[in-house]
């Protein structure tokens, strides 16, 4: 089910990986400082493997860009931009993320109705 989502979202948007505005995103990360440029391709790395990656959300990615650019420009640490506990603040930023909650949304609804359906047809 979430590959046909997946496959639907690329069918309709275009492969995000492939367009200009990731080229143009990973120009940003260029300029970063290198601990900001090494978080970021381990986030990217972590979100890949957890279900957002060629097939998500760019805007995730960019917003995460945004972030770190005003975080170096605010002369703050990386560490204090993402926190001790990394792979939370990326559960979060998938958690935050529009498609993700729009997925979601979608398969909670379908498994709530799927469920209902099976037991109320039992109970019958």
């Amino acid at each position: 089910m979430l590959n046909a989502i997946k496959k639907f979202f690329k069918l309709i948007i275009g492969d995000p990986w492939d367009s200009r505005g990731y080229k143009q995103m990973m120009k940003r990360v260029k300029v970063l400082p290198k601990d900001y440029q090494y978080v970021f391709h381990k986030i990217r790395r972590y979100m890949t493997v957890n279900g957002v990656g060629p097939d998500g959300d760019l805007t995730l990615f960019a917003d995460l860009v945004d972030l770190f650019e005003t975080s170096v420009a605010d002369g703050k640490q990386i560490l204090e931009v993402i926190g001790s506990d990394v792979g939370e603040f990326c559960n979060e930023l998938i958690r935050t993320s529009v498609i993700h909650a729009q997925i979601n949304e979608m398969m909670w609804g379908n498994i709530n109705k799927e469920i209902m359906e099976k037991f109320n047809k039992e109970e019958q």
